[in-house]
């Protein structure tokens, strides 16, 4: 069960973001980039950071953890993410469809994992709409901003045409759409009043933070602190039910090796070509890189919301 007190202190830091950024917007535009850097390094890559041992603990009523077994995961799991990462050199348009793909049934399903819906295609339904309004809302509300990563991502100077007027209607229409969507479920008795209105005051928050914030600021807060944090939360209350005396410090130090390893990957892949990209190439490398260490991280997410609720794999 995730900490209502924690979900309430990141309400109440994105409505702060919202208000500063209607105030001085200028406070956030000239440091975004690295606000968001240092969100997603210290918070966002290492919550990924320990899937190894989440699967074993997944399995560990099936199977022994023995060096065989170790072994198979690491190579299907490095070997996903290599798989993936000659996919964006061969196929960049195509990776970049899955990535938004990835993208959005990985954040609809950790947004909306304990939600109340019980029919599953309801839920399914709620859960792409989730990570859609999540994905593209900031990027229609930002698309002069965006497009330009778009375009060194996909290496296609064509893929998209969309002027800024148009990119606020989009994203406009889809805070819109999700009320409406949570409208619905109350009115058909799929969630109740309380459980509704939670969720419209989150779309009203994230439409504030990706709409008014820089933004690289708005998807930051949102990666880190309500995805990332929630994510971390589950893992740990997952592994309190496996093993003893699990805590906060304890999964710290188990991710940190993991981090570090990560963190050095990217470090050299900005070392190879850091002189020869522009900033905004740069930001689309940081974003490949995220996209090849999301697939095998959600597979594993997935697996772990599975035996939350009860359900076998």
């Amino acid at each position: 069960m995730r900490n209502p007190r924690i979900q309430l202190m990141v309400q109440l830091f994105t409505l702060i973001i919202i208000m500063v950024s209607l105030i001085k917007h200028e406070l956030f535009v000239s440091s975004s980039l690295l606000i968001a850097l240092v969100l997603i390094v210290f918070i966002g890559i290492p919550h990924g950071a320990n899937d190894h041992l989440l699967f074993f603990n997944l399995i560990n009523k099936r199977v022994d953890k023995n060096n065989k077994k170790n072994t198979l995961f690491f190579a299907s799991y490095i070997g996903l993410i290599l798989l993936y990462i000659g996919c964006w050199y061969l196929f960049p348009t195509f990776s970049l469809g899955l990535f938004i793909l990835i993208s959005i049934y990985h954040f609809g399903q950790s947004n909306l994992y304990i939600s109340p819906i019980e029919s599953k295609y309801i839920k399914l339904i709620s859960i792409f709409l989730s990570g859609s309004f999540v994905l593209l809302t900031p990027i229609f509300a930002h698309i002069e901003t965006a497009l330009p990563v778009i375009q060194s991502l996909s290496k296609n100077p064509d893929i998209l045409t969309i002027s800024e007027e148009t990119g606020n209607k989009l994203a406009i229409s889809a805070g819109i759409l999700m009320i409406i969507h949570w409208v619905i479920l109350m009115l058909s008795k799929h969630i109740n009043i309380k459980n509704g209105l939670h969720e419209i005051l989150n779309v009203f928050l994230l439409f504030g933070l990706f709409y008014y914030s820089p933004l690289w600021i708005g998807f930051a807060i949102y990666f880190t602190l309500w995805h990332a944090i929630p994510s971390i939360e589950d893992q740990i209350n997952f592994f309190k039910t496996t093993r003893v005396n699990y805590n906060l410090r304890k999964y710290v130090r188990e991710i940190f090796p993991f981090t570090v390893i990560a963190l050095l990957g990217l470090f050299l892949a900005f070392q190879f070509s850091g002189n020869y990209i522009s900033v905004n190439q740069g930001i689309a490398l940081l974003f490949i890189f995220i996209a090849v260490i999301t697939l095998p991280h959600m597979i594993m997410m997935d697996l772990l919301y599975l035996r939350i609720e009860g359900k076998n794999f």
